[in-house]
């Protein structure tokens, strides 16, 4: 199942954005046909679950990947991290055969546990030992917990606020690096600095963001 889902990907997140221009400028009509689309694919890819589960995983994946992605990048600030961290949500949701239990819409359910992967990933990597729980991944009656989708908004906050504090070419160094996956010799060679200037600098943006996000993770 799983290259099933990843022969089905192509499409790469774009370039990370503090304001989310999905509905920016759209008429109450406009929104409300937009919603009436979301309800009508759910119904499908739901039937397409109950007729075929292997191919309403692909309908899901084809349908959700790229917005998933644009959204953990917004977290993660590495195209490639947050696709890892996207197919990893797919793979456990085909594994755990989540199709049959999650009661709310699988958008909510995916984008719920696209961010809880992420902020997992951030505490991983800034060296915090908590982690949330795996059940969180599944449906609950109580739905999304409201300080977690609080968390989730201040963490975004947080991250593009550093990020965008950076002096120029630290943050430049940065993004190469993180969002571009350039290696270190590549951003050495594309902005002719030493390999050493390379890596201070992001030695010194990894400090700064660790500084700055330990009181929100």
């Amino acid at each position: 199942m799983q290259s099933t889902l990843l022969d089905s990907a192509g499409d790469e997140a774009p370039k990370p954005n503090v304001h989310s221009v999905l509905n920016e400028g759209a008429t109450n009509e406009e929104l409300a046909s937009e919603k009436r689309e979301w309800n009508d694919n759910e119904l499908f890819i739901r039937q397409a679950f109950v007729e075929n589960p292997s191919q309403g995983c692909a309908l899901l994946f084809r349908r959700y990947h790229k917005i998933l992605c644009s959204h953990a990048v917004r977290f993660v600030y590495s195209k490639d991290i947050a696709e890892d961290l996207v197919s990893d949500v797919f793979c456990r949701f085909w594994k755990t055969k989540a199709y049959e239990t999650v009661t709310s819409s699988y958008r909510l359910y995916l984008f719920r546990s696209v961010r809880n992967e992420a902020l997992n990933y951030l505490r991983w990597e800034f060296k915090e030992t908590e982690t949330i729980e795996l059940a969180e991944y599944r449906e609950s009656p109580r739905g999304q917990q409201p300080d977690h989708a609080t968390q989730y908004e201040e963490v975004v906050k947080k991250v593009e606020e550093l990020v965008n504090t950076l002096p120029p070419q630290c943050q430049k160094v940065f993004l190469m690096s993180r969002f571009e996956g350039k290696k270190y010799q590549e951003i050495a060679d594309e902005m002719t600095l030493s390999l050493k200037t390379v890596e201070a600098h992001l030695g010194k943006a990894l400090s700064i963001m660790r500084n700055g996000l330990k009181n929100h993770l």
